[in-house]
Formats: structure tokens, C-alpha cells, sequence
């Protein structure tokens, strides 16, 4: 049987910490090479993981002329080009004759509602109506997201394909020694994701500390530091970015997990948590099954009910501790090795290769 050619759209740099980038590496590199070929983008430095793996073909994408590259590759005759993205290539391709793009089919994999966009440019919006509804294929992160996008183009996804987590690499402390218990958030600083309702947690419980990790997006940090600072509040950091190996350290050292985002499909951080045993608070909106309420974590509807549920996790060491344990046995459901397997079932049924 020939090889199933898959060729992944999002660039997989080392230092390319993107949720897409991430989820390509671990899944292209546990399909099985005997039965798949996978292309993967890069500009500077691949992961290095991806050097040596079979059935993985590096392409180094040149500095100038991208589009052009990407289009020529994308009309090279894959089975499928995965992880179809909103820029001019995908446009391009996707309003050429079928005839020219031949057996090749563009799978969409939506990982959140597409209202997540917000308001997007001019551009995008272009770019978002004219690749959107014209995919071949649509899978949904969660059932949640599917729905949303047989709503948003009136066609079923036909995967539920859930992202993973590395249970090897995001493991528990043996045992967790704060004196004051170490409230996280993880994620784009961005008021979407909802990290000034940490800070104002912190008014709340000045007997926990608080650390809000990842990059600012349009000045946002800027926002925050200056909530934080005419606050005066000191229970409180800042933490910048962080490389995937220092936020295993970073969450392993923490004890209560939160996002307070309103829009997500299941949110690689509450997976990195659960991982970590932390119970995690995340909003019911979205219906992420990363989060079991009651039982590793809580789901809440309010910001009120997210503080009041917050407030009970930082005065009940026992609670966090059974929650965390529990959070780390639901979430070897997910681990990458588990996951990719449905990943695989699927590209071959996308590709016409049902066993």
C-alpha cells in the first residue's frame, strides 16, 4: 500500500511555542512511518526531535517568496494538506480548479468556536470567508467545536480530534511545599484570556501568590503592570514567556491552575496542569472535557463563582490535593501517545485508507 502524504501547514521551529506547532511535532512524529509521509515547514531551526524521526520530510521555507513555496508544495500531490490556515496560500490554493489541485483534500482542524477571532482585520476577514467554507474536510477539537462549525458552514466535522499532553514530560512533584498556596495562569496575555481577572483575584486572597505567565500581545502586559502596580498589590508576578521545559518547572512548583478565557476548545495549559496535578478553574462556556467539575477542578459560569470556587481551593490543602490526584489520572486519557492513534485512524479514513 502506498504511503498516506500529509503535508502540515504550521512551522515547526524549536522556538516556535504556537499551540498548532506544538500539536504537528507530536502528532507527525507517532504516525506510523510505514504508513505515512509527513512534510513539515521550518525557517531557522527545526525541532530537533523531527532530525532523525522516519517518515518526516523537513522543508526549509525560504526567506523570501513564501507563498509562492508554500503553493508549489501544496500542488506537489499530497493526500492531504492538514491544518489548513487563514493566509494567501490556502486562499490561492483553494480557489483553483479542482482539476489542478487533483486528489488533494484541505483539512481544516478548528481547535476553538470561530467567534474566537473576535474582530478581525480587513484582511483576515477577507482571507477567513474566502478558506473557511471551501475545505474539503473539518474536524472539532471537542464536540463543543464541532457543532460550532456545522452552524458556522452547515457541514458536519467528521473527527472529534482532541489535542494530547506529554504524561512523560508534565508529571507531579512528589510533594508540593508552598507555605501560601501559588496561583497560575499560562497563556497569551491578551484580555480575551482573561488575565486581569487574576490580578483582581489577588485584592481577594493577599494570603496566596499569584504568578501570570506568557508573552503580551498588543502593549496588554503593559495593562496589567500598571493594574498591578496602582493596586499595590505585591502578591502578584509577572513572568514573561516561558520555553516548554521551563513551564513544566514553573507548574510543578504552582498548586491551583486558572483561566479564566470565555472561549476555548480544550486548552493545552489545563491539560499541562491536570498533568502536573493541579486542579484547574476554567469557564463552563465552552465545555472543555479537560476539566471533570467537582472532581478535578471546577467549571464555573461568573467570575464571582470562579472567585468563590478559587477561595475554597486556596483554604483547602486536602481538596487541592485530591483534586490534583484525580486531575492527573483523567488526564492520561489524553496522553499524546493515546490521541495520536485517533489522529492516525482518521488521516487514513481522510485519505481513503480505511483498515
Amino acid at each position: 500500500m502506498d504511503k498516506v502524504r500529509v503535508l502540515f501547514l504550521p512551522g515547526v521551529d524549536a522556538a516556535n511555542t504556537n499551540a498548532q506547532s506544538l500539536n504537528v511535532r507530536e502528532v507527525a512524529r507517532r504516525l506510523d512511518p510505514e504508513r505515512f509521509e509527513c512534510s513539515l515547514w521550518y525557517e531557522r531551526e527545526p525541532d530537533p526531535r523531527l532530525l532523525s524521526a522516519s517518515g518526516i520530510r523537513l522543508i526549509a521555507l525560504p526567506a523570501r517568496g513564501k507563498t509562492r513555496r508554500i503553493l508549489r508544495e501544496m500542488l506537489a500531490g499530497y493526500d492531504l494538506v492538514s491544518y489548513i490556515d487563514f493566509s494567501p496560500a490556502s486562499y490561492i490554493f483553494l480557489h483553483l480548479p479542482r482539476a489542478l489541485r487533483g486528489k488533494t483534500k484541505a483539512v481544516f482542524h478548528a481547535e476553538a468556536p470561530a467567534a474566537q477571532l473576535g474582530t478581525p482585520s480587513r484582511q483576515l476577514q477577507i482571507l477567513f470567508n474566502g478558506i473557511y467554507p471551501r475545505c474539503d474536510i473539518y474536524t472539532g477539537i471537542t464536540e463543543f467545536v464541532a457543532r460550532d462549525v456545522e452552524r458556522g458552514i452547515g457541514q458536519p466535522a467528521s473527527h472529534i480530534l482532541p489535542v494530547g499532553v506529554d504524561t512523560k514530560l508534565f508529571t507531579p512533584p512528589a510533594i508540593r511545599r508552598n507555605p501560601d498556596p501559588v496561583v497560575l495562569f499560562a497563556g497569551t496575555l491578551i484580555e480575551r484570556k482573561g488575565p486581569q481577572h487574576l490580578v483582581d483575584a489577588a485584592h481577594h486572597f493577599p494570603q496566596a501568590q499569584f504568578r501570570i505567565v506568557g508573552a503580551g500581545r498588543e502593549g496588554f502586559e503593559d495593562v496589567l503592570r500598571r493594574k498591578i502596580e496602582s493596586s499595590r498589590l505585591r502578591n502578584v508576578l509577572l513572568d514573561g514567556p516561558k520555553t516548554q521545559s521551563e513551564m513544566t518547572a514553573i507548574m510543578r512548583s504552582c498548586d491551583i491552575f486558572v483561566l479564566p478565557s470565555r472561549l476555548e476548545g480544550i486548552p493545552k495549559v489545563t491539560l499541562e496542569a491536570a498533568a502536573t496535578g493541579m486542579p484547574c478553574i476554567v469557564f463552563r462556556d465552552y465545555e472543555t472535557p479537560s476539566v471533570v467539575d467537582g472532581l478535578t477542578g471546577f467549571q464555573v459560569e461568573s467570575t464571582n463563582a470562579m472567585i468563590e470556587r478559587l477561595g475554597q481551593l486556596i483554604a483547602d490543602p486536602g481538596l487541592r490535593e485530591s483534586m490534583g490526584a484525580a486531575a492527573r489520572t483523567h488526564v492520561e486519557r489524553f496522553d499524546w501517545d493515546t490521541v495520536s492513534r485517533l489522529w492516525q485512524n482518521a488521516y487514513l479514513e481522510m485519505a481513503g485508507r480505511r483498515e
